[in-house]
This record gives C-alpha cells, sequence and structure tokens, in this order.
C-alpha cells in the first residue's frame, strides 16, 4: 500500500527543540503547562503526528528538558582542561558552581518547581534530572574512593550519591532564596556545604560543620 508523503517524510529539523522552546514559554506565560496535546500544538504550529515522533506525553517534555539541561552543565565541566586533575571534592565544587550559573537562565522555572519543596522532595518533573544527578554523583565518588580522598564504608557508602543529591538540592534551595548581591552567599554556601559533605564520607566532619552552623546562624536568627 502506498504510503502518504506525511508519514514518509522525516522529522523537521530541531523539532524538538521547537517543542521545549513552545512548552516552556506556555509553562512561563500561563503559570502551568499545556491542558492537552491537541490545543498545545493548535497553538504552536506542530501536528501531533510530530508532537508524538518526538514525546509519549506533555509531562515527557518537561522532564527532558530538566534532564537534557543538567546533562549540559555536567559535560561542559567535565570536559574542562583541568577535570582530570581534580579532587573529587573539586569537582563537585566545579558542578554547583556551573549549575548556579547556568541556572540563571532559567531561575523563574526552578521557582515554580522548587519552591516551598523541602530538599527531600521531587516533582514528579525531576525525575531523569535525579536520575541523571546520581550517575554523575557516582562517577565523581569512585574517583574519590580510587584516589583515597573518600573512605570506604561498605554499605553506608550506597548511600553517598544521595547525599550528594541533597547537597546538589539544599544548593539549589538556597539559591532561590538569596537575595545577596551576585548571590554571594550562595558561593559561600557552596563551599562550606561540600566542605561538610566530603569531610562526612572523608575524616574531618567535625570543623566543616561548625564552620557551616556558623555561616547560617545569623541568617536564622534573622529568621526568629
Amino acid at each position: 500500500m502506498e504510503q502518504s508523503s506525511e508519514i514518509m517524510a522525516p522529522p523537521a529539523p530541531a523539532l524538538r527543540q521547537r517543542i521545549f522552546e513552545a512548552y516552556l514559554a506556555q509553562l512561563q506565560r500561563e503559570g502551568h503547562p499545556p491542558r492537552s496535546v491537541y490545543r498545545f500544538c493548535e497553538s504552536s504550529g506542530f501536528t501531533e503526528r510530530e508532537f508524538f515522533g518526538e514525546f509519549a506525553s506533555l509531562e515527557a517534555v518537561e522532564s527532558a528538558w530538566w534532564s537534557g539541561t543538567l546533562e549540559r552543565v555536567i559535560a561542559s565541566v567535565e570536559a574542562g582542561a583541568e577535570w582530570s586533575s581534580f579532587t573529587a571534592r573539586h569537582r563537585m565544587l566545579g558542578f554547583l558552581f556551573a549549575f548556579a550559573e547556568a541556572s540563571l537562565d532559567f531561575r523563574s522555572l526552578l521557582l515554580m518547581r522548587l519552591q516551598g519543596r523541602g530538599v527531600l522532595t521531587n516533582p514528579a518533573e525531576f525525575v531523569g534530572f535525579e536520575t541523571h544527578f546520581l550517575a554523575f554523583a557516582q562517577r565523581l565518588l569512585d574517583h574519590g574512593r580510587a584516589s583515597g580522598e573518600i573512605a570506604s564504608r561498605g554499605p553506608l557508602g550506597k548511600l553517598y550519591p544521595q547525599a550528594a543529591y541533597r547537597l546538589f538540592r539544599s544548593v539549589i534551595d538556597f539559591h532561590l532564596q538569596d537575595t545577596s548581591p551576585r548571590y554571594e552567599r550562595t558561593d559561600a554556601f557552596i563551599e562550606k556545604s561540600t566542605s561538610v559533605l566530603f569531610d562526612l564520607i572523608g575524616k574531618q566532619v567535625l570543623d566543616s560543620g561548625f564552620d557551616l552552623l556558623r555561616f547560617l546562624l545569623p541568617k536564622w536568627t534573622n529568621r526568629a
């Protein structure tokens, strides 16, 4: 049977990116995701065939965008000229600083998804985001173990990637609340909280823990 030219035609160039842009523009403009694939396609100039050729659902669009955004930041830091010489601690610092800087391009989306949530919970759109970060954290931690920087503590070591993810989420949360000039307090928080994590999985938790408490105490006092 002869197939129509519509069925046989290849996807338009950068179609996936165009869908991302249309979805995010509508999300930011209206404050909620598109209500249906049909209405989204009608308003954005796609056919349903084009949309479903790229994504199984509207929810998959945003999930894929968050995952892709994180992957680009990870790829950027891992491609750095000095990455291979960095300790695990410095790799984590490099990533967190890079993500905080990159997030200025999508701060309103982070606020929409994370504001008011605790660092122990994920929005549904962040499932792939977390999975990609955990894979990155595992590579980083394996590097630290191989160099002797990170202690091997048997079954406890299996919790390290999740601990790194909670650090990451706490940095995002702090950054979203930071009102200091050029987010200077976020930079300090990244350094101090990363020191706590790596001292916990290393040997020096008390010194860095007290340093972090001294840093946070004025902020907690001002809230009282």
